[in-house]
């Protein structure tokens, strides 16, 4: 007779990876707890695992890193009080230091520190030796605000839930603290409200955000914080209830019946430390503070040569224009300004069984909090095969597909977003995101119009308005297509001959000719192509970057989103490599500077033929809400695919 054993799961080496499988505390059968201890030994050796062999010059700092970093900025005084951490992150190394090293010469580990000062108003940035501590004198990005705003949101916070009026208050409404954020200052385009012309103390009035509930503020409950002091200054509580009743109706349909699938032999790829080798592939991922799930060291390997495909690969800025007049100059910078990972912390765990299979592998990730003190997300990346459907077929013949997914997760305010990098067999790569979460409402009693019959809102719920707006991805992609030489050539389609069709390949020569636009009409694609490496028929090597939906951007021209985040102006752009071009509207965009980051760089105009180049790609998704979409909307999926175009020689999965 079988019988369940309930198991309190504990830190520890081997208890710690089943804690990232199941829930805190768990009933299992006594055979499910020895295979999942089985499992996890094996997991553990994994993740733990950070030889010499496996360690790479780009991994990220880890929770040891974080801490020496912490303690020497401490030590130099730079540290504590009312300085907060805006990052620490890994000063990256040169990338010819990167690509020729050695296991017996790796480049040193330094890390970059940017700290706000709240009584001064400064942001300093320095580096920090990981192993000696050492310093370098702190260079002044800004005065007045903080860079990021995720920064306001963090400091209001933790002032506003130190206050016992403010906690009385969320109790009142039936909140408990640790779901409540305090947004405040967040007015797009303007500053915070500053006294005497940016003189401290710096005061914002700030409301409740329920992180985990329909409505998106506490209705009649708001703080006035004093940023600089650390005090609240105000409380003002009405004792309203949520600003929106999100009852739910119920929908019967065919009960569906389990759907198991199972890998009794575990999984097939290798995981290392941060690498993961999988068929051909392998590749390095981090989860970085502001820019989530990224891929570093990608390549395949060909018969006994291992080929290059990526150095350097993750999301550069994301922004969400809003359409409807209410919500004036609204245009969230979801990445910049508060952070993937950064500002999602706990949120950003994945769910077992419902982002992943719960057969998946999942991966931590450690960055520092504020304070600067390591902040552990344990289930920050899963990692996954899955069906890939038919791989190939001809008669009576055929392959069945199999795909590697790495999967990352972020959740801003109310929007959750799903980051997807999916490896097939044939060499194809899917940048895949899949949008999900809560809209931003309004009150509102019937359609808002502009007079014409064009909608600026929709009513999804009784009394309930959703704002037109559109999402903005956009992916930095530093291809290494067989080594860093490389060019970019766009492919369209002709018709000159009636009924026929041709190709035309045009070499897009400068930075400036290489912003571009989709063009769904030719088929236009991008193909970064080394023409010193080529196929047995003398076709050069290459990798062309496939588009998916996308849309161009509906604020006209001159408005503030465009002026501040400008890579808007086009689908494509490219730069010669720049370690320190990161970001692609610039990466302190709470500083409401316009024209920065990939639009400024590329207006060098540069040679960009055989050289080292980056792709910089924005697809949009828009968004006109519906009912279907409240009160939690159906996950929406966009995206795009990296094919090889003459990589090969031939289809390099016909062996079994």
């Amino acid at each position: 007779m079988p019988f369940c054993v309930r198991c309190e799961l504990r830190d520890g080496p081997v208890l710690d990876s089943v804690a990232m499988r199941f829930p805190q505390t768990c009933w299992l059968s006594l055979a499910c707890i020895a295979a999942a201890l089985s499992c996890a030994c094996t997991s553990e050796q994994k993740l733990r695992a950070q030889s010499e062999n496996s360690a790479h010059p780009l991994d990220p700092l880890n929770a040891e890193e974080i801490s020496n970093v912490a303690g020497a900025l401490e030590r130099a005084g730079r540290l504590g009080g009312a300085v907060r951490v805006v990052t620490i992150e890994l000063d990256e190394p040169e990338k010819p230091a990167v690509i020729g090293r050695t296991r017996s010469a790796p480049p040193p580990r330094v890390a970059r520190a940017v700290l706000y000062d709240w009584g001064r108003g400064t942001t300093d940035e320095m580096t920090v030796d990981v192993r000696s501590g050492a310093l370098t004198p702190a260079r002044t990005v800004s005065t007045g605000d903080p860079p990021v705003r995720r920064m306001v949101i963090q400091r209001a916070t933790e002032i506003a839930l130190a206050d016992d009026r403010v906690v009385n208050a969320l109790r009142r409404h039936g909140v408990t603290a640790d779901r409540v954020t305090f947004l405040g200052g967040l007015a797009e385009g303007r500053p915070l409200n500053r006294q005497n012309s940016g003189a401290i103390p710096v005061t914002v009035n700030a409301w409740a955000w329920d992180r985990l509930g329909d409505a998106s503020v506490l209705s009649g409950l708001s703080v006035t914080v004093d940023l600089a002091g650390g005090t609240v200054t105000r409380v003002a509580d009405s004792g309203g209830a949520s600003s929106v009743d999100n009852a739910r109706g119920t929908l019967t349909g065919i009960p569906l019946k389990p759907l198991n699938v199972s890998m009794p032999e575990g999984p097939s790829f290798r995981l290392d430390g941060n690498r993961i080798e999988w068929d051909r592939w392998r590749l390095h991922f981090d989860v970085h503070p502001r820019r989530g799930l990224e891929l570093y060291d990608v390549s395949l390997a060909d018969g006994t040569e291992r080929r290059s495909v990526l150095y350097r690969a993750s999301l550069s800025e994301l922004i969400t224009p809003y359409g409807d007049p209410s919500f004036s100059s609204w245009y969230p910078r979801d990445e910049g300004d508060y952070g993937l990972t950064a500002y999602s912390a706990a949120r950003a765990n994945a769910i077992i069984g419902v982002d992943a299979p719960v057969y998946a592998t999942f991966a931590s990730a450690v960055f520092a909090d504020d304070h600067g003190k390591p902040l552990r997300l344990e289930r920050a990346v899963a990692i996954y095969e899955r069906d890939g459907g038919v791989l190939w077929r001809h008669a009576g013949e055929g392959r069945r597909a199999r795909q590697l997914v790495l999967s990352g997760y972020a959740t801003i305010d109310n929007y959750d977003y799903l980051m997807n990098w999916i490896f097939s067999q044939d060499g194809a790569i899917d940048v895949q995101v899949q949008l999900t979460g809560v809209m931003n409402i309004r009150h509102g009693s019937d359609e808002v119009h502009s007079g014409d019959g064009a909608h600026f809102a929709h009513l999804v719920a009784p009394q309930v308005m959703a704002p037109n707006h559109q999402h903005f991805f956009c992916w930095r992609l530093d291809f290494d297509v067989d080594g860093s030489t490389n060019r970019i050539v766009e492919w369209n389609t002709a018709n000159t001959q009636g009924e026929w069709f041709a190709m035309n390949e045009q070499t897009l020569s400068t930075e400036t000719a290489a912003r571009r636009e989709v063009n769904a009409s030719t088929a236009r694609r991008w193909v970064v192509v080394n023409e010193s490496h080529r196929n047995r028929m003398g076709q050069p090597s290459a990798y062309a970057l496939l588009p998916g939906e996308n849309a161009s951007p509906f604020p006209a021209p001159g408005t503030a989103p465009r002026k501040r985040a400008a890579f808007l102006d086009h689908h494509l752009w490219a730069t010669l490599f720049d370690p320190h071009q990161i970001y692609a509207s610039g990466e302190w965009v709470n500083l409401m500077r316009e024209g920065e980051g990939v639009a400024s760089w590329s207006a060098a105009n540069r040679n960009i033929v055989d050289h080292d180049v980056v792709l910089w790609y924005t697809f949009a998704v828009t968004h006109l809400p519906r009912p279907e979409d409240w009160p939690v909307m159906p996950t929406y999926t966009a995206g795009f695919r990296l094919a090889p175009v003459g990589f090969f020689s031939e289809n390099p999965v016909l062996s079994p």
